[in-house]
């Protein structure tokens, strides 16, 4: 995976305001900023001593206050924004139709001209410093205004994004119950691969500290991706199964096939009590680009399984203990 090369998941900047239209339009319920509204987006800014990022967000009208509700933490790609990551993975939508909250926090091309997370940078991999701290920030402000339950905080994100949100599992493992990841990166990800994932996993642990515990992840790769290595998402996996001291080895191994479109290979790895702890989709075919996403954006694959879906069907199964 190279630090430079484009997302394409990514939304052009000239389509921002064409995008975030067709969004609020399609979803027909805008809220701007009330703290407790139920049923519509919401906006707002986040500032510390780390930087200043705008965010978005929806929240269902199953919702009511006094009632915890699952959160979500969505992290988008390069080139792309917090309304365009949306409009792809289906996620606000998603979240009216299953009860859930959700907010995308938007990278700021201040900070990287590509609207990137910085994940490449030593600041961005520790708890309580730059990116991740911002982030989780954000993730503590939507506990403050929302009724959240505190066991069913998720991160997903895909590619610069997926990275980012890999690292938020490890660096706020106290926070995060469990992380999807697409088209993303082991921790302190090694672009050349010089560095084994069984040394991504130690490096993690060390990060965990006293908060250490293997965090259940969900894996998506196209095997035709030309920007991040398919054996990419092994590495991934071998991070967790290290940090569990478990078996880098698969356990399952099963093949599916999207109705009427691609291929695919899902792998789980167990812990050594055989819980489920890792499942890795290898989708045959797939570029870098969001499985199942949206046929509306340029970016999104409608031929792959449905990451949005699998994504919270492991997250239901993977409450933080």
């Amino acid at each position: 995976m190279s630090v430079p090369s484009p997302d394409r998941t990514a939304v052009p900047p000239l389509r921002r305001l064409a995008t975030a239209l067709a969004l609020l339009l399609a979803q027909l319920a805008v809220v701007p900023a009330p703290a407790h509204a139920a049923g519509g987006f919401f906006h707002g800014v986040y500032a510390s001593i780390y930087g200043t990022r705008d965010y978005h967000g929806y929240v269902p009208s199953s919702y009511r206050p006094g009632t915890p509700m699952p959160l979500l933490v969505a992290l988008h790609g390069c080139t792309e924004n917090d309304v365009g990551f949306d409009l792809l993975s289906g996620w606000s939508a998603e979240a009216e139709a299953r009860g859930f909250i959700v907010v995308f926090p938007d990278q700021s091309n201040v900070v990287n001209p590509a609207t990137c997370w910085n994940w490449f940078l030593e600041t961005n991999q520790h708890r309580g410093f730059g990116e991740p701290a911002i982030i989780a920030g954000i993730t503590n402000r939507m506990r403050s205004q929302y009724t959240v339950d505190a066991r069913r905080i998720h991160a997903t994100g895909v590619s610069a994004g997926g990275v980012m949100a890999n690292i938020m599992a490890v660096t706020y493992p106290d926070l995060f119950a469990s992380v999807s990841v697409m088209a993303g990166c082991e921790y302190d990800c090694d672009v050349l691969q010089l560095q084994t994932a069984r040394e991504s996993g130690r490096r993690a642990l060390q990060e965990m500290g006293s908060r250490a515990r293997p965090v259940p992840a969900i894996i998506f790769q196209g095997t035709a991706d030309l920007v991040v290595p398919p054996s990419t998402a092994y590495r991934i996996a071998e991070q967790w199964t290290t940090v569990a001291g478990a078996d880098p080895v698969a356990d399952t191994m099963l093949t599916g096939q999207v109705p009427g479109g691609r291929t695919f290979t899902r792998l789980i790895y167990r812990t050594t009590s055989g819980q489920p702890l890792v499942e890795q989709y290898m989708i045959d075919g797939a570029g870098h680009a969001y499985p199942g996403g949206c046929p509306c954006s340029l970016y999104g694959d409608p031929a792959g399984p449905d990451a949005t879906a699998l994504t919270w069907d492991f997250f239901l199964a993977h409450p933080k203990p």
